[in-house]
């Protein structure tokens, strides 16, 4: 019978007689510890080594940070479309010495000077240039919009295949990479609508508009719409909505969905009037302005698809 116990750096594995004698007594040997940091078995009861170099086939357990893993690591981090040389870039350090710590002779010092010199030469076309400014502003923005990696790296392959048929010349490159991020956005379903990603990136509605366009035409994209149950919850908390008159407000939704009212209508229009309503019947406290400052639609839209939707789904009674 065995009966092991899990320490940090140790296992002890107790054995039954008659499984071996210890070699310094003669008798039986004494429970066994393993040291699987040194890679021996030891004997408990007399202290004698009966076993080294023994392999450890377990789990490895030590857990490395960031930077420990970047200096102990022979593979580096994973290439990424979201950084301008994919993550795969070499860089010559200015240090004058070798491996060994050993100062380097004058020849061999001018000879790296002009390896380092070639190499900024070569990273100074407008390629990278223009691929270096436009993943900059790209993380910025995804921390305010709280997108996850997998958006930013759909976005960053759009821009990319921008930028190869030339779409990016003659506009501005801020302009075109928060275009490829809404539409990573529409694709992966993640609700976020043009006036955020305008508001997030510091540009006008308008110009993002027409660079979105330019970039679906041009890249001949298919994107789908918004699902306006996706906005429901974001609304109805910036308003500070009940859970019941969120759950309500999808049920609206769905209601016309089923109906097709919703076809050909602006998702987060539809989102905003169902919360609107939703507010109505349980008596919640927001106005119909609070509601277009959340949502970022006009009082007006709200007000006309609301008569609309009433009239269609006999609210009024």
């Amino acid at each position: 019978m065995k009966v092991k116990k899990n320490k940090p750096k140790q296992e002890i594995v107790l054995q039954t007689k008659g499984q071996g004698n210890c070699p310094s007594t003669g008798g039986p040997h004494g429970p066994l510890v393993t040291d699987s940091v040194r890679g021996e078995i030891l004997c408990a009861g007399c202290g004698s080594v009966l076993a080294d170099r023994v392999e450890d086939l377990g789990p490895e357990q030590r857990s490395f940070t960031m930077e420990e893993y970047s200096q102990n690591s022979r593979t580096g981090l994973a290439s990424t479309l979201s950084i301008h040389d994919k993550g795969l870039s070499t860089v010559i350090g200015s240090s004058d010495r070798d491996a060994a710590g050993n100062s380097i002779s004058s020849y061999m010092r001018y000879a790296f000077n002009r390896l380092r010199t070639w190499d900024s030469r070569s990273k100074a076309n407008s390629t990278e240039r223009n691929l270096r400014s436009a993943f900059v502003i790209m993380e910025s923005v995804q921390s305010k919009l709280e997108v996850s990696d997998t958006v930013v790296e759909r976005a960053a392959y759009l821009y990319r295949k921008a930028l190869a048929k030339k779409i990016i010349r003659g506009r501005t490159i801020t302009g075109m990479v928060l275009s490829a991020l809404y539409v990573a956005c529409r694709e992966a379903n993640v609700p976020r609508t043009l006036h955020d990603v305008a508001k997030a990136g510091n540009v006008s509605f308008k110009d993002l508009s027409r660079s979105y366009r330019v970039l679906v035409k041009s890249l001949e994209l298919q994107v789908d719409s918004f699902n306006p149950l996706e906005f429901v919850s974001r609304i109805g908390t910036l308003v500070g909505f009940s859970e019941k008159s969120k759950r309500d407000a999808l049920d609206l939704i769905s209601r016309a969905r089923e109906k097709g009212i919703t076809d050909g209508k602006n998702p987060v229009s539809m989102a905003a009037t169902a919360i609107f309503l939703s507010g109505l019947i349980n008596k919640e406290k927001a106005t119909q302005k609070n509601i277009a400052k959340a949502s970022g639609v006009s009082s007006v839209t709200i007000r006309n698809l609301s008569r609309a939707l009433r009239k269609q789904l006999g609210l009024d009674d």
